[in-house]
């Protein structure tokens, strides 16, 4: 365990760290640098980068979990630079916070219950052995029964040339589908439709009243289901619907069952589950309604109703009549707390990289663009957002129920572990190829000549792993940063460090700690083309666009 910036000071104490840390806001590099044509930019401070971070990152803070006293400690800290800039409170009743309610559902693993009737009689499946199903906040009592109908992927894109579910009547039926999507699709429009929510809110929308997801894998890939066993009766997060919200069409029950028991809803249909995932495999397995019906039931605890903020400050747009449109700055604020059962004695997940590197980031930005005077002509909302770890929640709440009019929110700009373990030479952009916030990260990138790559790295579908998933779901254009693979000027592999940080390195664990190698000049250059690409969105004549034809333009955009 690293020793402790704040040792064992109490909130008072904190507080008082906090503004002596303030006092640092004006310590910058001696030399500004310069775009190819030479003009002058902001500059951006290694020193204060830091300083944010370790405060961030500080075992004090106890890993910012979501609703703890260490992240309500880092929201304060967030809110204080923003009052110090001066930014406008763009919270809830004159603050910097929006409070976002949530709830943690755990199954009652009793109440969990799934049985198969076939040719063969009545079969009662085991929780942890033959099935998985968690708890929700949303829908707490689940429950689902009729007759089974196997649908392949349960995808329906006849945009890309597949459909599951043509000719099929689901309306009142149990849908058993493989988890995943085509490999055949693009990398983010897989992970999009590959996604088991996507999979359910499409499905709840042609009546279907309950979802079983089996593996596809099959030989040496084979699953161990037995693996399911630990994670029954989890906490999930989510936040609490306002009251009289819509909802829109639920699943009764969705969960996920063994290959032995996907064996069990094909007796007496004349095929088998082997011999159809064979033909999955080779790409002719047939939707079909199979001779057997399931019944399914759960019960959820839920914990008491709690809040955890989104921190929300806004620069004010300094033209007439763009200045009541907003580009979103984002950063997520939360980790994953404290892991009692870490292997040694450092139990504390502190985040340094995930996320203190990019609030850091997305502060520093701020203050640059309050230090050169000059304010941009649309207003620029920054948000360090909460349980981005609990499934981008903070981001998607605020993106749902936002502090401003929702549909004056033109672009997003999303700042989420930037990998500053070296000096990158290029940077990834994920989303900016799907509108034309593509020609704004090339300006960008050109201008303090950093590369611009592909993703490479397309099976971790990272488009719709970060926050700004959140805001192109709401039809709202959005990019991505990441540092990127290329040989730096030191001679390290840039591709190989990043890949060893996701791999072991220290994401996740107890070793994202302010003692790695941090290399906060990376940093300061990250921070300066995020800049470069927030000025371009917000000067503009023109709000951001969808590219024509794009898929999430298309599926979100209209």
């Amino acid at each position: 365990m690293k020793k402790s910036l704040l040792g064992s000071a109490q909130a008072g104490a904190v507080l008082t760290s906090l503004f002596m840390l303030g006092a640092c806001a004006n310590t910058y590099s001696a030399e500004a640098p310069s775009t190819s044509e030479g003009n002058s930019l902001p500059v951006f401070s290694q020193e204060r980068i830091k300083a944010d971070l370790e405060f961030l990152a500080d075992d004090a803070l106890e890993g910012r979990d979501t609703g703890s006293r260490g992240y309500r400690i880092a929201a304060n800290y967030v809110a204080a630079t923003f009052k110090q800039l001066g930014l406008k409170p763009g919270g809830e009743d004159g603050t910097y916070f929006q409070e976002v309610p949530f709830q943690k559902a755990k199954l009652d693993i009793e109440s969990a219950k799934i049985s198969i009737r076939n040719a063969d009689g009545e079969t009662v499946l085991t929780a942890g052995d033959d099935f998985f199903v968690g708890g929700s906040v949303k829908s707490p009592s689940g429950e689902a029964a009729g007759e089974v109908i196997f649908a392949g992927y349960g995808i329906q894109a006849p945009e890309l040339g597949h459909d599951d579910l043509a000719g099929l009547d689901v309306s009142g039926k149990v849908v058993l589908i493989f988890n995943g999507a085509p490999t055949s699709f693009h990398t983010e429009i897989r992970a999009h439709y590959g996604s088991s929510a996507t999979k359910a809110r499409a499905l709840a929308k042609l009546g279907a009243k309950g979802v079983l997801t089996v593996s596809s894998a099959s030989g040496e890939n084979r699953p161990d289901f037995s693996r399911f066993k630990r994670f029954l009766g989890r906490e999930r997060y989510d936040w609490v619907l306002p009251e009289g919200a819509d909802n829109g069409p639920q699943i009764g029950m969705t969960a996920t069952i063994s290959q032995a028991s996907a064996e069990k809803l094909f007796v007496g249909s004349g095929t088998t589950f082997e011999d159809t995932l064979q033909a999955f495999k080779d790409g002719k397995a047939k939707s079909l309604a199979l001779k057997s019906s399931v019944s399914m039931s759960r019960e959820s605890t839920l914990s008491e109703e709690f809040t955890s903020p989104n921190v929300v400050g806004i620069l004010e747009g300094s033209d007439p009549r763009l200045k009541s449109e907003y580009v979103v700055m984002s950063a997520h604020l939360d980790h994953i707390g404290i892991n009692p059962n870490a292997p040694g004695d450092d139990k504390i997940n502190n985040g340094a990289l995930d996320n203190a590197s990019g609030t850091s980031i997305m502060m520093e930005v701020a203050r640059a663009y309050v230090n050169s005077g000059v304010r941009p002509k649309r207003s620029i909302i920054f948000a360090a957002v909460t349980a981005e770890e609990k499934g981008l929640l903070g981001a998607e709440y605020f993106a749902t129920y936002p502090t401003v009019p929702q549909n004056k929110i033109i672009g997003n700009v999303n700042v989420d572990m930037p990998v500053l373990l070296y000096d990158f030479v290029d940077v990834i952009a994920f989303g900016s190829h799907r509108s034309s916030l593509g020609a704004v990260v090339d300006r960008a990138a050109a201008q303090i000549g950093i590369k611009l790559i592909d993703d490479p790295i397309p099976e971790q579908g990272i488009f719709t792993r970060s926050d700004h998933y959140r805001f192109v779901q709401q039809g709202i254009p959005a990019v991505f940063l990441a540092t990127g693979f290329g040989v730096t000027p030191d001679g390290d592999n840039g591709g190989d460090i990043f890949r060893n940080w996701l791999g072991g390195g220290g994401y996740h664990s107890p070793r994202d700690q302010t003692d790695l190698p941090i290399n906060y000049k990376a940093g300061a250059k990250f921070g300066l083309i995020n800049y470069l690409i927030l000025k371009d969105i917000a000067d503009a004549d023109k709000a951001p666009t969808w590219n024509e034809g794009d898929f999430f333009g298309e599926t979100f955009g209209k």
